[in-house]
């Protein structure tokens, strides 16, 4: 909700600076830097039940002060609070899904995607609306308010904090134990990167490719042009138009536009992960970020192309992002894979965290369709390396069958 509004009723929120808008929609992820670590660490401490409980209540409070306190330190804190709630979620869903057969991983990865985006599209179009014809802090009181609904669910949920047996061969880890490891600068600086330092050496570029096309798919998407579709929007619509009793300006055309598009996750998400998982996950990986590099260049032109360019950007985003979050499972070795998963949100989170900020800043100095190339190219570099590393693996595959 908060991307469908901020960015074009600054003035409301007690702001003016643009460059304060990134910093408040990329806050909760930089702050999820450090807390999807923790999150790990609390999932295999307590569990799922009891921590996912108190992240409800917290994130009801948080998300409603958006609408009760304005000004830049409120929000600043209010999205770290949310940051560290969403860091529980996440970690804790992510092993939800992965404790299910792993032969359906990508359709139960694109199951939680889209019941989790339908939040995001039903918010984003109320919530346009709703600031527009109710005001601020009415419009985010009414939408904090069915996290309530979500509480009592906890309860029923079981607990998923017993480990499952390993099998002989599982777990494709170092033989060495994670104390010998730390010695190790090089294993540091894996650890670093992947979230454990217990992965074996034929494993890693594998999970570092997946996570940096994650990186830079969410810097393009979810970052630079989430953040700033309704810029687009604003400056490309020459004034509201009526549509029956409903007036719809700059925040509520964003809105729609982001609803649909986070529609098309939540009706395609299932069927892309059963895709994924019958014909494999970089044929949808080639075919997915081709189409999110193409649609992002276009998206500019004029207002007709965006309204078109925007949910096939956002389908391809889905298909990707789908795939990614099952390979990064298929990768993750059991016993550590609630590391593994959260190591893989934060890359995702930098790049989100990313995005609006260098997003908002470079739109100081340059055109939006060179910021816009810029966020394409990292990601054709991460697709280019993510082939690389695959395609070798296939090549020894291949003449390891012929020896």
């Amino acid at each position: 909700m908060l991307y469908a509004v901020l960015p074009s009723m600054l003035g409301e929120f007690g702001m003016t600076a643009g460059l304060a808008a990134g910093v408040i929609l990329s806050t909760n992820r930089w702050i999820r830097m450090f807390s999807n670590s923790w999150a790990a660490k609390i999932y295999n401490k307590f569990g799922l039940k009891r921590p996912l409980m108190i992240s409800l209540i917290l994130a009801l409070f948080s998300t409603a002060s958006y609408g009760l306190f304005d000004g830049f330190w409120p929000l600043f804190v209010a999205r770290i609070a949310w940051g560290i709630c969403f860091s529980i979620q996440m970690v804790s869903m992510y092993m939800v899904v992965l404790k299910e057969n792993s032969d359906h991983r990508g359709m139960h990865m694109g199951v939680f995607n889209g019941v989790f985006r339908s939040g995001s599209a039903v918010a984003v179009l109320m919530g346009g609306i709703l600031a527009e014809s109710l005001g601020i802090q009415n419009a985010f009181l009414i939408t904090s308010s069915f996290v309530i609904i979500c509480i009592p669910l906890v309860l029923l949920l079981r607990d998923h904090g017993e480990k499952r047996d390993i099998e002989e061969g599982d777990i494709q880890c170092n033989s060495v134990t994670e104390g010998q490891e730390t010695v190790n600068f090089k294993n540091r600086i894996w650890g670093f990167l992947l979230g454990s330092f217990s992965i074996h050496s034929n494993l890693r570029l594998k999970i570092l490719s997946v996570f940096f096309v994650h990186f830079t798919k969410r810097f393009l998407a979810s970052g630079v042009t989430t953040a700033t579709i309704g810029l687009i929007v604003k400056d490309q619509m020459a004034e509201p138009f009526s549509l029956g009793v409903l007036t719809i300006g700059a925040a509520s055309l964003t809105g729609i536009i982001l609803a649909i598009s986070w529609g098309s996750e939540v009706g395609f998400s299932a069927i892309f992960g059963l895709v994924s998982d019958k014909f494999g996950r970089k044929l949808m990986i080639s075919i997915s970020v081709p189409v999110i590099v193409l649609c992002t260049i276009i998206i500019n032109v004029n207002l007709l192309v965006l309204l078109l360019a925007v949910p096939l950007l956002f389908a391809a985003t889905t298909a990707a992002k789908v795939t990614l979050d099952a390979s990064a499972g298929d990768l993750a070795p059991i016993g550590h894979q609630p590391e593994i998963m959260a190591r893989y949100s934060t890359w995702g989170d930098v790049g989100s965290a990313v995005g609006p900020l260098l997003g908002y800043g470079l739109l100081t100095y340059f055109s939006i369709f060179v910021v816009y190339s810029f966020s394409a190219l990292l990601l054709i570099l991460a697709f280019l390396f993510y082939i690389v590393i695959f395609w070798n693996d296939r090549l020894k595959e291949n003449e390891s069958i012929r020896v």
